[in-house]
């Protein structure tokens, strides 16, 4: 019998099951998902998690209960890992909501449950209340009791019930002022809830366009990308083109894309879109992880953008994102291609930059936020000439008066992307730890409002570069954000070992053209690539893909030799990764003579 009502926080089974039976998902299946359950005993068991984000009948009978639950897969092209606690046998989900809940009962990053024990019962509960309260109206708007229980309530991940909050929910979990905090934002209309493990709370999920999106059909969505799976799946490009012809009323009739500068509309789309997964060795694949990333419900007509991967073995097309619209007075949803005619990417950053081959080397840290706006809209080159970027007031009943970024094409016209404002030209990114206006006192200050404020921003775009003539608003979500100052030195940096390091202080190229190195991961942050570049090549550095996952060492290699380079010459590798949630981190290694340019 599953538990659906009250506070348990994670446990709930018939009686003398010794079996777990649930869904891994985050508002899509995780993909290539494993799940390991740890007993109190110490005891373990795994399963492989099904394509639809099921598992079942994982057997626990040699596990002693609460049961430590570690999901760990695809999740927007990042392989990460979520977690759940369940008192007794029976259903266990591993959602971002019960990450979210275990964070908030342990005071700590989920991750560490699997080393440091699980909760006690006792603060699962009290968290999964917090939690459930905060949700009630999201969770009765999807058809589920107010107190549904987040851990053992049982859904397939279908966008509907339980699988319908986790794509109206986007959860997210960090430190915030030294304290752990969990973050519930709507991804219809403007809520944001959020509570710390001191007990401060603040905002609500009872947007109206929240409650009232809730209550749309959201499965003809998965209709749309169940057929585009099914002509990646297909051997050849005419094969895929014929899945897309059969399937021709999924589009939208205003259905637009451009991909490689090439356009696409309602009449190339079947043949172009298999062409490129053809050229890419992605035929034969499949789509995977459609998850909502945002929706814009504020006209009669809804859109939504969906993020997806596309994958053929070890060959990945990393988050892809196409719209899909429901039209005023429609019942299914089609697929729109580009959500808006204006292309804004903001994602967000942190690097720590190290120096080589020096006795107690002291690190550098860096956090930016990057405000990637396009010049061209509707195939119009410098139609948006500048734009003002603004945050949630801390009311949650609108904007603050003053923008945290101004970006323009003054000066630098001949730039694809707007210039942030007092920067060089084409650099699109806010340095937050010089950051300062009259709101908000440093960077530390307006990432705790991104925090307790949602993570949206508002872009005004404007036709001139004085800010004269506005074109349109904007609101889109910041990908990440950043951690606070204190939590710089203690972040689970992708870590270069000591002989690699030496490696790369020595190098040159009398070595014969290769250098190797060897990384350490954490259960955080997954490798992606690296990159090596010397004082003349850094704008255009020697790239290699890490292809890494959570927790993983690795080794690779660099072919430098189109690079002349002598030991004491500037030399620099950084690795890259991302988090769950999806901030991107980068780990420099310098190797440089003192007083020379650049050298830490």
């Amino acid at each position: 019998m599953l538990a659906s009502c009250g506070g348990g926080g994670g446990g709930g089974s018939s009686s003398g099951s010794s079996s777990l039976s649930g869904t891994v998902a985050v508002g899509a299946p995780m993909q290539n998902a494993t799940l390991t359950v740890l007993g109190a005993n110490g005891q373990t068991a795994s399963v492989s998690v099904n394509s639809d984000g099921s598992y079942s009948n994982l057997d626990v009978s040699a596990l002693t209960a609460p049961f430590r639950l570690q999901a760990c897969g695809l999740v927007n092209a990042v392989y990460t890992c979520h977690y759940a606690v369940a008192q007794s046998a029976g259903t266990a989900n591993v959602t971002s909501l019960t990450t979210a809940l275990v964070t908030l009962a342990s005071g700590s990053d989920a991750a560490n449950i699997m080393t440091a024990g699980a909760p006690s019962a006792s603060a699962l509960s009290s968290s999964q209340q917090t939690l459930q309260s905060a949700l009630s109206q999201v969770l009765t708007a999807s058809g589920l009791n107010s107190g549904a229980d987040l851990t053992t309530t049982a859904f397939s991940a279908n966008r509907t019930g339980m699988d319908k909050v986790l794509d109206a929910i986007a959860a997210n979990t960090g430190t915030n002022n030294g304290h752990t905090f969990v973050q519930l934002e709507g991804r219809f209309g403007s809520s944001n809830f959020y509570v710390d493990n001191s007990g401060s709370q603040s905002g609500s999920l009872s947007d109206s366009t929240l409650l009232n999106g809730l209550g749309l059909d959201l499965t003809s969505i998965s209709q749309i990308f169940s057929a585009l799976n099914s002509a990646a799946g297909s051997s050849s490009a005419g094969a895929c083109a014929t899945v897309l012809n059969n399937n021709a009323d999924l589009l939208d009739p205003q259905f637009t894309l451009s991909i490689n500068q090439q356009s696409l509309n309602a009449s190339n789309f079947a043949s172009s879109i298999c062409g490129f997964l053809s050229q890419d060795g992605l035929l034969g694949g499949s789509v995977a992880n459609p998850t909502l990333r945002d929706c814009d419900f504020s006209g009669s007509d809804k859109i939504c953008t969906v993020g997806f991967d596309v994958i053929n073995g070890s060959t990945v097309q990393e988050g892809a994102e196409m719209a899909v619209v429901l039209r005023n007075g429609a019942t299914a949803w089609k697929l729109l291609g580009q959500a808006s005619p204006y292309e804004i990417h903001v994602n967000a950053n942190v690097q720590r930059t190290l120096r080589v081959g020096v006795s107690n080397p002291q690190p550098s840290y860096y956090r930016a936020i990057s405000f990637d706006i396009s010049t061209s809209a509707n195939g119009v080159s410098n139609a948006v000439q500048s734009a003002k970027v603004y945050q949630r007031n801390a009311a949650g009943t609108g904007w603050d008066s003053a923008p945290i970024a101004t970006l323009s094409n003054a000066g630098c016209a001949s730039q694809p992307r707007l210039t942030m404002q007092g920067s060089s030209c084409g650099s699109t990114w806010l340095g937050l730890d010089g950051f300062n206006n009259g709101n908000l006192a440093s960077g530390d200050a307006l990432i705790s409002a991104f925090f307790q404020r949602g993570r949206q921003v508002k872009i005004d775009l404007y036709s001139d570069n004085a800010f004269g003539s506005l074109i349109t608003s904007v609101v889109t979500r910041v990908d990440g954000v950043p951690p606070q100052s204190s939590q710089l030195a203690a972040l689970p940096w992708l870590t270069l070992d000591s002989a690699s390091q030496s490696a790369l202080a020595n190098y040159a190229s009398a070595q014969g053209g290769a250098l190797s190195f060897s990384w350490t991961g954490s259960n955080s942050v997954v490798p992606h690539d690296a990159s090596f570049c010397n004082s003349g090549s850094c704008n255009n550095p020697v790239r290699i893909d890490l292809g890494g996952k959570l927790g993983s060492a690795g080794n690779a290699s660099f072919n430098l030799s189109s690079l002349t380079l002598a030991a004491s010459d500037y030399k620099m590798l950084a690795l890259y990764g991302r988090d769950r949630s999806n901030l991107g981190f980068e780990s420099n290694y310098v190797s440089c003579v003192s007083g020379s340019n650049n050298c830490p």
